[in-house]
């Protein structure tokens, strides 16, 4: 008789622990869940609660409204990976929801991380210098463009022909001039001093009302949710 209530009583711990099991793991779900919200709020407390950085963005790329309330300014690499990603995945989103709706204006300066990438930046300048209208076609098209971080691809050519393929209206000779001239160094050390006195350290690094955007830089709905707190403080 012992050995049997044994027997019961181990087949009832066994139903018993199988019943508690799938329990106790939706209840740690659960708390993962809560404590991966409470992570988000506190990180976005923090990036709102952060100083704002002051730029002067006379002279620099920017699309949108100019009565608009909120500025967003990216710093990018035209031979960094991550950016390439972002431009192609979040910028679009930005563009449409805050961009073309008047909310936002959107700002593009130059951070060089990648080595042998300051031509590509010079190019984008020089053709910002010769027609702002066909900046950003040609600043698109050299993300599309870009090739292994690795491979020495930023050739004056390369860009020379870039620009001959998508912005014809530029005047190709004096582009190549001033890449083999190196006209706008200049320029681009304009904005690589701008980025340091920002904190800038990577790409894509994005700032909303001079705040940095502190989020997962590829997490749209991160930005998203911080942009929209800038509108409403900007109210």
């Amino acid at each position: 008789m012992a050995k049997s209530s044994s027997r019961k009583s181990k087949k009832g711990n066994e139903r018993m622990f199988l019943i508690m099991l799938p329990i106790a793991i939706i209840v740690l779900l659960g708390i993962i869940f809560v404590l991966n919200r409470q992570g988000e709020k506190i990180k976005t407390d923090e990036m709102v609660n952060k100083p704002a950085v002051e730029f002067n963005l006379e002279g620099q790329p920017t699309l949108g409204s100019k009565d608009a309330k909120v500025s967003v300014v990216e710093f990018g690499d035209y031979k960094c990976p991550a950016c390439k990603i972002w431009t192609e995945e979040v910028y679009p989103k930005l563009k449409a929801d805050f961009v073309d709706t008047g909310k936002v204006s959107f700002t593009f300066v130059n951070k060089l991380v990648i080595p042998k990438s300051e031509l590509a930046a010079e190019a984008a300048e020089e053709v910002f210098r010769q027609n702002p209208e066909s900046f950003w076609t040609y600043h698109h098209e050299l993300y599309t463009s870009q090739q292994n971080e690795q491979k020495d691809w930023v050739t004056v050519p390369f860009l020379v022909d870039l620009a001959k393929r998508v912005v014809p209206e530029v005047d190709l000779g004096q582009l190549e001039k001033a890449l083999n001239d190196r006209t706008m160094q200049g320029k681009v050390a304009g904005d690589e001093e701008m980025a340091h006195k920002a904190g800038v350290s990577g790409t894509p690094t994005v700032f909303v009302n001079g705040k940095e955007f502190t989020g997962e830089w590829d997490n749209y709905s991160q930005l998203k949710e911080f942009i929209e707190t800038a509108l409403n403080e900007a109210k």
